[in-house]
C-alpha cells in the first residue's frame, strides 16, 4: 500500500514520503515486529509459537556493528567465541560444535550450513556486507520441526533490504588504524512495474591480523607479517511478481605463520574459502493456498596450503573440501475453518537436499592427491496447524520427518500456546524435539579410524515466556521479556581423547533470560538481557567455558538533535571453566553516528574502551583460548546518491 500510494503521498509536503517513512525509527514494542523465522511464514512477533530476537539495520548503523558475529553477539542468549581458525557462537551457554553446525543459518530463507562440515559462516567468509541487511532473526530453542538437521539450538534467519532501502547507487567505507579497509558498492532499482534488481560489491582487508595465542615477543615481528585476512564479495538479483532469481558468492583468504616440525623454521600458510550459490523461487497462489517454490545450487571449496619439511625435501602439503549440492523446497499454507474461514492456519512443506560432491583430497603438491568421495541425500516433509482458539490465542501443533541417505532419520514433534491478551503482549509455553544427523567431516574422521559413525544428536525443550509493558511507564515505552527454559541433550557429538567423534553422556541445561527494552524522550533507548544458566553433563560435570550468567545492555542517545547520535553497548559475563580457568570480563563499545542528511552518514567508533585484555575459548575441544587486548578503533561513511 504504501508503494502503491507513494506518487499521491510526494504530492503533499505535509504528509512524509516514503523515504521518511522507511527512516522513520520504531517506537513501539519489539512485540509488533514482523518476523518469519518461528514459523516460516510472516506474522506479529506477539502470536508467533516461538521468542524470536531482532537485530535491525538501524541497531546495526548505530551500534557500529562490523560482521554478522558483531550483530549475533548482541542477541541475548548467544555468546560468540572467536579464535584464529573460526568464528563460532554458542547458544545459551551450549557449545556450537566444530563450525557452529548446531545452529541453522538462513540468508532470506535459504540454508546456508554446508554439506561436509555443517558449518554456518559468521565472520569475513558471510555472503554480504552487514551494511546489506534488513535485519538478523534469531529463534533459540529446537527448530527441527520446521527447518529439520542443524536447528537443533536454533535458527538465525538474516533478512537482507530491498531497493526501498538501497534504492540508487550507494557506498560505504570503514577505516581503521591498524590498516584495515572495508568497502561496499551497490545499485538498486525498484521499476514502475514493480519490478526490482540489485547488484552489490563489497570487499574487506586486514593487513596485520593481531596474534591471540600469547606468541613470544621476539618472534612477533616475524611472525605479524605472516597474519593477514581478507575477502571479496557479491551478489545481484531480481523479482518480479512472484518470481526472483539470485547469484551471490564470497572467497576469503587468510594468511597463517606456521612452525617447520623438523627444522623449527618459520614460513607462512594460507588457507582460503570460495563459496558460491545461485537461487530461484516463485511465490503465488494456487487454489486457494499460499504456494513457495524454491531451488538452489551451492558449492563450498576450503584449501589450505603449508610447508612441509617433514621429509629430506621441502614440499607444499595441500588439503581440500569440496562440496556442492542441491536444494529444492516446496511449501503450502491456508486459512480455513470457522465462520470466517481463518480459525486454522494449516502449513505443509518439503524440501530436499542433493549432496552432489563431497570430496577430502590430501595431497602433496606435484604428488598424485589421495581422495576420499562421497554423495548424500536427504529428505523432510513437515505438518503444521495453527489453531486459533480465541481472537489472541494460539495453539500449535506441528511434527516433521527426515530421512538422511545412510539410515539416519528422526521424527520431531512440536507444540506451543500463545496468549496475547493485548498487542505488546504475550504469554507463551513451547515444547519441542530437534536433532541433528552426524556431518559429513565427522563420518569420514570415524571411517578413517575405524570407528563407528557417532549417533545423531537429540534435543528435547522446554520454555514458558513472557512479554509486555512494563507498569506503569506507559503502553509501548518500556517493555519487559522473561523466559524460563529446560533442554535434555542426547548423545553430544565431540571429539574423544584419541581425536575421533564420540557420542558424550546425556546433557541437561536449564537457565532463564530478563530483558528489558525502553523509549524516552527525543530518540533515547535502553536495552538490557541477563541470562543465567547451568550446563551440566550425567556424571554433573560442566560444560567447557560454558559462562554460568551474562549481561549485555545498549544505550542509544541523541547528541545535538537527531543528527548525532552516541550509543554505548557491552556485555560482561562470568568466569568459564575448561582446560583452563578463564576469568570473566567485561567489554564495552562506543560509536558516534552524524547523519547531516538523507544522503550522508559520517560515523567513529570503539571496541573494547578501555583496552581490557580478556582471553576467549571456541570451545571446539581443540584449539587454544585466545587472547585479546588492546582498543580498536574504525571511522568511515556511507553515501547514497538517490537521496534527496
Amino acid at each position: 500500500m504504501l508503494l502503491l500510494g507513494a506518487p499521491a503521498l510526494a504530492q503533499n509536503s505535509d504528509i512524509p514520503s516514503l523515504e521518511d517513512l522507511i527512516r522513520t525509527e520504531r517506537r513501539g514494542a519489539a512485540a509488533d515486529v514482523s518476523v518469519s523465522t518461528a514459523s516460516r511464514q510472516a506474522q506479529s512477533a506477539d502470536l508467533a509459537p516461538a521468542v524470536t530476537h531482532v537485530v535491525s539495520r538501524q541497531d546495526i548503523a548505530r551500534l557500529g556493528l562490523r560482521t554478522l558475529g558483531d550483530v549475533l553477539r548482541r542477541m541475548p542468549g548467544l555468546e560468540v567465541r572467536e579464535d584464529d581458525e573460526f568464528t563460532r557462537v554458542a547458544v545459551r551457554g551450549v557449545a556450537p560444535g566444530d563450525f557452529n553446525g548446531r545452529v541453522l543459518f538462513l540468508l532470506d530463507g535459504l540454508r546456508l550450513n554446508d554439506n561436509l562440515y555443517d558449518a554456518g559462516p559468521i565472520n569475513r567468509e558471510f555472503y554480504v556486507d552487514v551494511s546489506l541487511i534488513e535485519r538478523v532473526e534469531f529463534t533459540p530453542g529446537p527448530g527441527s520441526a520446521l527447518y529439520g538437521s542443524n536447528a537443533l539450538l536454533g535458527v538465525v534467519n538474516i533478512v537482507t533490504q530491498r531497493a526501498d532501502t538501497l534504492a540508487g547507487p550507494q557506498a560505504h567505507v570503514v577505516l581503521s588504524p591498524r590498516g584495515q579497509v572495508s568497502a561496499r558498492l551497490s545499485y538498486a532499482q525498484r521499476l514502475d512495474s514493480g519490478a526490482e534488481w540489485l547488484a552489490a560489491f563489497s570487499s574487506d582487508e586486514e593487513p596485520h591480523t593481531p596474534l591471540l595465542f600469547g606468541e613470544p615477543q621476539e618472534y612477533r615481528a616475524q611472525l605479524q607479517p605472516l597474519e593477514w585476512d581478507r575477502a571479496r564479495r557479491w551478489l545481484l538479483g531480481g523479482r518480479a511478481g512472484g518470481l526472483s532469481l539470485r547469484v551471490g558468492g564470497v572467497q576469503r583468504e587468510r594468511g597463517l605463520y606456521t612452525f617447520l616440525p623438523k627444522s623449527g623454521d618459520i614460513t607462512g600458510g594460507v588457507n582460503s574459502l570460495r563459496e558460491n550459490f545461485a537461487q530461484a523461487g516463485w511465490e503465488g497462489r494456487a487454489a486457494d493456498w499460499d504456494l513457495h517454490l524454491g531451488l538452489a545450487w551451492q558449492q563450498s571449496r576450503y584449501r589450505e596450503e603449508q610447508a612441509d619439511d617433514s621429509e629430506a625435501e621441502l614440499r607444499t602439503s595441500r588439503f581440500e573440501a569440496l562440496g556442492r549440492w542441491w536444494l529444492g523446497e516446496l511449501r503450502l499454507a491456508r486459512a480455513w475453518g470457522g465462520p470466517d474461514g481463518d480459525s486454522h492456519t494449516t502449513s505443509f512443506g518439503m524440501d530436499w537436499q542433493r549432496d552432489s560432491v563431497q570430496r577430502f583430497r590430501y595431497v602433496y603438491l606435484g604428488e598424485a592427491p589421495y581422495d576420499e568421495n562421497y554423495t548424500s541425500q536427504r529428505l523432510g516433509f513437515y505438518l503444521q496447524d495453527e489453531w486459533r482458539l480465541a481472537e489472541r490465542q494460539r495453539l500449535v501443533l506441528g511434527l516433521r520427518q527426515d530421512g538422511v541417505q545412510g539410515g539416519d532419520s528422526s521424527w520431531n514433534p512440536r507444540a506451543a500456546w500463545v496468549w496475547s491478551p493485548a498487542p505488546g503482549q504475550s504469554l507463551k509455553l513451547m515444547w519441542g524435539t530437534a536433532f541433528r544427523a552426524p556431518n559429513r567431516f565427522e563420518r569420514s574422521l570415524n571411517q578413517g579410524s575405524g570407528v563407528d559413525a557417532p549417533r545423531p544428536e537429540r534435543l528435547r525443550t522446554t520454555e514458558l515466556a513472557w512479554q509486555g509493558p512494563l507498569p506503569g511507564w506507559g503502553v509501548g515505552a518500556w517493555t519487559w521479556q522473561a523466559s524460563l527454559f529446560t533442554s535434555h541433550l542426547v548423545n553430544f557429538i565431540e571429539r574423544g581423547d584419541a581425536k575421533p567423534f564420540a557420542n558424550m553422556p546425556v546433557a541437561r541445561s536449564r537457565g532463564a533470560e530478563l530483558g528489558l527494552n525502553g523509549h524516552w524522550g527525543e530518540g533515547w533507548q535502553l536495552q538490557l538481557s541477563l541470562m543465567g544458566q547451568r550446563n551440566r553433563a550425567a556424571d554433573g560435570s560442566r560444560q567447557a567455558y560454558s559462562p554460568g550468567e551474562t549481561l549485555k545492555w545498549a544505550l542509544q542517545m541523541p547528541v545535538a538533535g537527531p543528527t548525532l547520535r552516541l550509543s554505548l553497548s557491552g556485555w560482561a559475563t562470568t568466569e568459564r571453566v575448561g582446560d583452563q580457568r578463564l576469568p570473566g570480563y567485561a567489554q564495552h563499545q562506543a560509536h558516534l553516528l552524524w547523519q547531516p542528511s538523507r544522503r550522508w552518514d559520517f560515523f567513529v567508533g570503539a571496541e573494547n574502551v578501555g583496552g581490557r585484555a580478556y582471553a576467549e575459548s571456541s570451545g571446539a575441544g581443540y584449539t587454544a583460548p585466545a587472547y585479546h587486548q588492546g582498543t580498536r578503533w574504525q571511522a568511515g561513511l556511507t553515501w547514497r546518491g538517490d537521496a534527496p
